[in-house]
Order: C-alpha cells, then sequence, then structure tokens
C-alpha cells in the first residue's frame, strides 16, 4: 500500500486546542487504515501559518476561527488565493459559524464539541477528494517503467511527437507519443486539455484568464481560443467535485 505524504497546518490561539486537535486527527488518520507520513505543525496565530506557508505549502489546514488579529476567515482567504490546491477545514466551538464558512469554500467544517466525529469526517472527506492524485502514472525509462505520481505532475507539454512532463519540482521528464494518446490515459485523473500543446493538473490552476491560464507555480499557459468556455465549465465541475456538499 502505498505511503501518503500529508503535511498539516493547525492554527489556534490556545495551545491546548492544539494539541487536542492534532491527537485526535492522529488518531482519525490511523481509523482510516491508510498509510500516512504525517507532518503536523501547530500555529498560535494565524500570520504565522501564513508566513510559514509562503516556505512550505500544507495540504490541510485547520483553522480556529475565533482568534485575535487575523482570524479563520481572514487567513482562509488568503491562503485560497495564494495557494488553492491547499485544503481548508474550519473548527470552532460555535456551531452558528457554520452557516458563514460556505463563503470560503471548505473541505468541511469541525465542532470542537464534538471534535472525535467531526474529525473522522473531515479526514474522510481529505482522502476520497484526493484519491485520484495518488495514482501514479507507468512511464516507459529505458527498457522498464518508472511510476510518476500524478500530484507530481504539473503539466503536460507536447511538440511535435514529443512530450515534455513539468513536475511541480521544477524538472522536466521526455516520453515520445501524442498528447492525445496522453489525454485519454490519464482520463478522469482531473487533467484538463486548454490547448493543442497543453494537458495541466487542475490540482494547480490557480486562475483561467481571458487567453492564459495560471498556475500555482506562478507560471501562465496559452489557452486555445475555443477552449476557453470548456475550460472554464471544466474547472467549476472540479470545484463542486473538490468540496461537495458540506
Amino acid at each position: 500500500m502505498e505511503k501518503i505524504e500529508c503535511r498539516i497546518g493547525i492554527c489556534d490561539d490556545k495551545q491546548e486546542d492544539i494539541i487536542r486537535i492534532a491527537d485526535v486527527l492522529k488518531q482519525s488518520l490511523k481509523k482510516t487504515g491508510q498509510q500516512i507520513h504525517l507532518t503536523c505543525r501547530g500555529f498560535s496565530e494565524g500570520k504565522k501559518l501564513y508566513e510559514a506557508s509562503c516556505r512550505e505549502m500544507f495540504h490541510l489546514n485547520f483553522l480556529d476561527i475565533e482568534m485575535p488579529g487575523m482570524d479563520g476567515f481572514a487567513l482562509a482567504e488568503k491562503l485560497s488565493l495564494e495557494w488553492p490546491q491547499t485544503y481548508l477545514v474550519f473548527v470552532s466551538a460555535h456551531e452558528s459559524f457554520v452557516f458563514d464558512a460556505p463563503e470560503y469554500a471548505p473541505l468541511w467544517f469541525v465542532r470542537k464539541s464534538n471534535l472525535e466525529w467531526d474529525m473522522f469526517r473531515a479526514v474522510r472527506k481529505y482522502l476520497q477528494v484526493t484519491a485520484s492524485m495518488r495514482v501514479s502514472y507507468r512511464l516507459k525509462e529505458g527498457f522498464g517503467f518508472r511510476e510518476l505520481p500524478l500530484k507530481d505532475i504539473l503539466y503536460i507539454e507536447c511538440s511535435g511527437h514529443s512530450l515534455s512532463i513539468r513536475r511541480t519540482d521544477g524538472s522536466w521528464l521526455k516520453k515520445y507519443g501524442s498528447l492525445k494518446s496522453m489525454e485519454e490515459e490519464l482520463e478522469g485523473c482531473h487533467f484538463l486539455r486548454i490547448h493543442k500543446n497543453y494537458l495541466v493538473n487542475q490540482q494547480y490552476i490557480k486562475e483561467v484568464g481571458r487567453r492564459e491560464v495560471y498556475l500555482t507555480d506562478q507560471s501562465a499557459l496559452e489557452m486555445g481560443r475555443d477552449r476557453r468556455i470548456k475550460v472554464r465549465e471544466a474547472m467549476l465541475r472540479y470545484e463542486r467535485e473538490r468540496y461537495g456538499n458540506q
């Protein structure tokens, strides 16, 4: 079974709540039966979590809503703008905040009064929506194959009969073939054809402009003129699938 890497940020102005959230989170992940390499970091201020995210993006953030300075909603807005691929879970002692939470498109809402049950549901939801990104692509290399996790692919660029795979670490891999066949192989894995020469991992699309698609690594790729509407519609479907119904 593949071991899942999961970097988690917890932000709460009460240290005892950070510890409790982390403990219950670990218990919930264990109950799923998945092999997970967990890195969990706690922050007492929204500003500190945001600054840490600039150095190391967290896959999943648990944000207390009521905090001095930058509260959970303000922090969620900043994180979503900078790193739309990160997932957010709001945590609060006040259930009434659940009605304001959807504006920030959280993955889930966890009540401190029902932490164990809500946390398990949040963790299960996270594993469900990220399942396709843990699949690997078998890339022929010499006389054998290598496994390339889909989450490591930023986009694929075509030039003639050559394909260049841009990885999230900035490196490139080369292979021969057509972008159409690659698109068919990755069907159902959230890769989107934005141009005759580009197939992009939807997880890393930050914004769809008029003529370009902007990615989370600050790069911009040309978008086909006749594809803009389809790309926007595909991204709306992806966001609905990603966040689901709360």
